[in-house]
């Protein structure tokens, strides 16, 4: 799905409102019937299935391509986007929350961010400080070892 650039572009394209996501053939027929929408609610997937159904070429094409999962998740994705565009121009009552939580629940949660800089690990591993924590940690370690060796047959009995 190369990007096409503003010289090989059809005309009617240039007729599209701004902020497509893709904008690739395939999802023009999507981005047209969200924003023809009379909502002010993310789309149901149960609606996206049944506009897919009675639109078979577009549900083939995208089938064909995406998951059902990616398909639904990016479906809803546009369409909360679309809304907030409105609501942008329009300065309207707020999106409903229910219906953005639901489509935020289904992103995949980010990576956790780096452990922040600990002061304890720049101390030089020759001084006696850094040698001190290194045995305590080798000794709740080693507690931890037994610990586990003492426990395991409990739990596996109990299975």
């Amino acid at each position: 799905m190369g990007k096409e650039s503003m010289l090989d572009r059809e005309p009617s394209q240039h007729d599209l409102p701004p902020a497509r996501f893709q904008r690739t053939d395939q999802w023009i027929p999507v981005y047209s019937w969200l924003e023809s929408l009379d909502t002010d609610e993310v789309v149901k997937s149960k609606d996206i299935l049944d506009w897919l159904n009675d639109n078979p070429q577009v549900k083939d094409q995208l089938c064909s391509r995406h998951s059902r999962y990616h398909l639904m998740h990016y479906i809803k994705k546009c369409h909360l986007k679309i809304l907030k565009r409105r609501e942008k121009k329009v300065g309207s009552q707020p999106l409903n929350k229910e219906s953005v939580l639901k489509v935020r629940k289904d992103v995949v949660a980010k990576k956790p961010a780096p452990v922040p800089n600990n002061p304890l690990n720049n101390i030089p591993k020759d001084s006696d400080l850094y040698i001190a924590k290194r045995n305590e940690a080798l000794r709740k370690y080693e507690i931890l070892l037994e610990l586990e060796k003492k426990l395991s047959p409990v739990f596996s009995m109990k299975k």
